[in-house]
């Protein structure tokens, strides 16, 4: 029976019970007046037996005992009225639990239609943010008396066994940019090299609230990476900002700092490296978005994003403008998909000499595709990317553009790159991800001769996760970095990972 059916159900019974609440002391009234007339009646009768000789304080007597009479059923009057009262209390009660459960059945199908996000690598903490309305049943929530905030504590110990077979400066995350390409030593892994980190490990705090219009989220993570080339752990803000739902035009407006609008998690393959792909397009930047669902299953975001993230090769990089960046999601059955676009506006001066401006632009597209044809849970996560003076927005991060020194001009780099990803579901607990993707810049004739080419990434594991709160896994890797000049390096690494969820 559904939740609506009940409603009416109960609507209708609350309704009879009320009809007859309401009628009992109507009775109860009716008979304390008979029961006085009978008394008064009874009066004159006694005189008449007595022959007319019944003295005034026999009489008195009986009025007395009218009185009592009339006394006590006004007191059991009182008392009806009362259990009335508690009965139109618990059926106030009774209704609000009843809506409660149509509007819980409400958020479970919405729920339902939302795309599944991955719990693995950057995107770990993602899962347990998927509801923006302040529920009282939300799982693990608690409120502070008096307040209409409902908070949230949550994250994960992560611990990271890791060998390499070549030199890279970032040990505890795959970033192929960071292979060593000529003059790799022992300490940078020339020879193999082993380490433990716990640098992964994240802490994040959610709040709900309520408001007039909407409803109020704002949301802190944290994890221990400021510090990609050490593995000793360094603490840092990876996201800080506040939504509130269907308050502007209709739409939901986020500012802070969170994931940059062209990045789409459902895209984010099922992997242990906290890197990810080379070619994932979109990092964690401060910014305004405003988004809203134009129709069933299709969803426009719009933002602005700042400029200090833009990376300048010869030169010092100055801001003007902000980024901006249009995306449009649209999930149609096993495919869900975003497209979105920007625009850059790139400066830069050397020696606080002429200010040199250059226009950067980009296009995504990336995806996740269900195969349920094949086996239940399969899937393919996808991303390809082309543009000029959108390297800073990569994984890798590639220059944006390089300054010529030799005519005081500045370069835009094109850029392109893609990722593949095949997941396969073993069982219910153990699943295994296939990877390769690649990333190319088109780089500039007076680039020096060890800048930034190409990189190759490509990844394969298998992850045993026997609960939500509990997983075990490994994974083998290889990467390539290739310079201007041709010089190249290659690492292979090996990763033993376990997590443990709070």
């Amino acid at each position: 029976m559904t939740a609506k059916n009940e409603s009416g159900r109960v609507k209708r019974k609350n309704t009879l019970l009320g009809d007859r609440l309401q009628l009992f002391p109507k009775t109860l009234l009716i008979f304390a007046v008979i029961t006085a007339g009978a008394l008064f009646a009874a009066v004159p009768h006694s005189l008449a037996q007595q022959g007319g000789g019944a003295s005034a304080p026999d009489y008195a007597g009986k009025v007395q005992q009218l009185q009592k009479v009339i006394e006590l059923q006004q007191r059991q009057l009182e008392a009806q009225q009362k259990q009335l009262e508690q009965q139109r209390n618990m059926l106030q009660s009774l209704q609000k639990q009843v809506r409660g459960l149509v509007e819980a059945g409400a958020e479970k199908t919405a729920e339902a239609q939302r795309p599944e996000v991955k719990t693995t690598g950057r995107l770990a903490t993602a899962a347990v943010t998927s509801s923006k309305a302040p529920q009282p049943d939300w799982p693990g929530s608690f409120e502070v008396q008096g307040s209409k905030t409902r908070f949230a504590l949550g994250g994960f110990a992560q611990l990271d066994v890791i060998h390499d077979t070549g030199a890279i400066t970032t040990p505890t995350d795959f970033v192929t940019s960071a292979i060593v390409t000529r003059g790799a030593t022992k300490a940078q892994g020339s020879s193999g090299k082993t380490n433990f980190s716990v640098k992964t490990t994240q802490l994040w705090l959610e709040t709900r609230t309520p408001v007039e219009q909407g409803h109020l989220k704002t949301y802190v993570s944290m994890d221990f990476f400021a510090n990609a080339q050490s593995t000793t752990p360094d603490f840092r803000m990876r996201e800080a900002y506040g939504e509130l739902t269907k308050y502007v035009f209709g739409g939901d407006l986020l500012a802070g700092q969170a994931w940059s609008t062209a990045y789409y998690g459902v895209a984010w393959p099922n992997i242990l490296d906290y890197e990810g792909p080379n070619a994932e397009v979109g990092q964690r930047v401060p910014q305004i978005r405003w988004s809203r669902q134009l129709d069933q299953g299709l969803i426009l975001k719009l933002a602005l994003e700042t400029p200090t993230e833009h990376s300048i090769q010869g030169a010092d990089l100055l801001t003007a403008w902000p980024d901006g960046v249009a995306s449009l999601e649209w999930i149609a059955g096993p495919l869900k998909f975003q497209g979105s676009a920007m625009v850059r506006d790139l400066r830069a001066s050397l020696n606080d000499g002429p200010t040199e401006t250059a226009l950067g632009w980009g296009v995504v597209g990336n995806g996740n595709l269900g195969l349920p044809f094949l086996h239940e849970g399969d899937n393919l996560t996808f991303s390809i990317s082309y543009g000029q003076g959108m390297g800073s927005t990569i994984n890798d991060s590639p220059p944006d553009a390089f300054y010529d020194s030799t005519n005081n001009s500045l370069e835009v780099l094109p850029v392109w790159g893609y990722y593949l990803a095949y997941e396969h579901k073993w069982a219910k607990t153990l699943s295994s991800v296939v990877l390769y993707g690649a990333l190319k810049v088109d780089n500039a004739d007076n680039q020096p001769y060890d800048s930034y080419h190409s990189t190759q990434y490509s990844c394969a594991n298998l992850i045993w996760q026997p609960s939500s709160r509990w997983l075990f896994g490994g994974e083998l890797l290889w990467g390539e970095r290739v310079d201007k000049d041709g010089a190249s390096g290659d690492d292979t690494r090996l990763q033993l990972t376990t997590k443990f969820t709070f």
